[in-house]
């Protein structure tokens, strides 16, 4: 039985698979969720081939039974988990007001309620240990909300709240929560964004401060035990939070640029 174990969201692919990996290489056993199984069983084998343990957990996380059984899963294997990283999420390509209700809860529901079902499920373990590390996958469009993302920001600012709220109440039990707020990240994101068009992803392609999604893992590898209350990694992810602080009404201003640039492509 490997000394720590590492519970992944969203591994099959980008930010979770290569957090996955990541931990492996430090010798993490780990746990590996998402919904297809084909992928996640081919993660697990490069995780194995670091001379690790990799559990496959086959896990829609909008569904708590699911997400309670996943933990359970890990703890029948392993008898402890000492990070869980709540990644799974998607995107929602459309204006607040042309927004369906469908689309908004289901957003929410995996996006959200992914994070606070996770954070539910291992929260006693950590507490009954007095040990452990939640890191909850926000973005920064979680700290300034962009045109034509309302949902996708609304679930990312909710996770903030959750987080800030959760730090503090786990502090006394020496258990770390840590809000990632990632910015523009290579993965493939932007093909499964409900209602994406091609000019969305080709525009963000063209900035320049994009980043691999294994700079994204390696930062929280490294973050782990570590009092992190928030993690921003690219310049213009640091530039968009400090301005929208500082001025809201050039962010705006900003903000319409981009969304005049969007309302225009083909």
């Amino acid at each position: 039985m490997s000394s720590k174990v590492a519970v992944i969201t969203g591994a099959s692919a980008g930010i979770g698979m290569e957090t996955a990996l990541a931990f492996a290489r430090r010798g993490y056993a780990v746990v590996l969720a998402a919904r297809r199984e084909d992928r996640l069983r081919q993660v697990a084998e490069k995780c194995r081939g670091y001379g690790t343990e990799a559990l496959v957990a086959p896990t829609d996380v909008a569904q708590e039974e699911q997400v309670d059984a996943l933990v359970e899963s890990a703890m029948e294997q392993f008898r402890r988990i000492d990070v869980m990283v709540n990644n799974a999420g998607y995107g929602v390509h459309a204006r607040v007001h042309e927004t369906s209700d469908e689309q908004m809860r289901r957003i929410f529901d995996v996006n959200y309620f992914g994070v606070f079902y996770g954070c539910k499920a291992v929260a006693p373990i950590m507490i009954r240990q007095r040990s452990g590390h939640i890191f909850n996958i926000s973005s920064v469009i979680g700290r300034r909300g962009s045109p034509f993302n309302g949902a996708y920001s609304a679930t990312k600012f909710a996770i903030r709240g959750l987080t800030e709220s959760m730090r503090v109440e786990m502090s006394p039990y020496d258990v770390r929560v840590t809000c990632v707020c990632p910015g523009l990240t290579e993965t493939d994101f932007w093909r499964h964004v409900d209602g994406g068009k091609p000019k969305m992803q080709s525009s963000f392609k063209a900035l320049r401060s994009i980043q691999p999604a294994s700079h994204v893992a390696r930062k929280i590898v490294a973050a782990v035990g570590k009092n992190k209350p928030e993690m921003v990694f690219t310049p213009g992810g640091k530039f968009l939070a400090l301005i929208s602080a500082l001025s809201p009404r050039l962010t705006d201003y900003l903000m319409r640029l981009y969304h005049d640039e969007l309302t225009k492509s083909p």
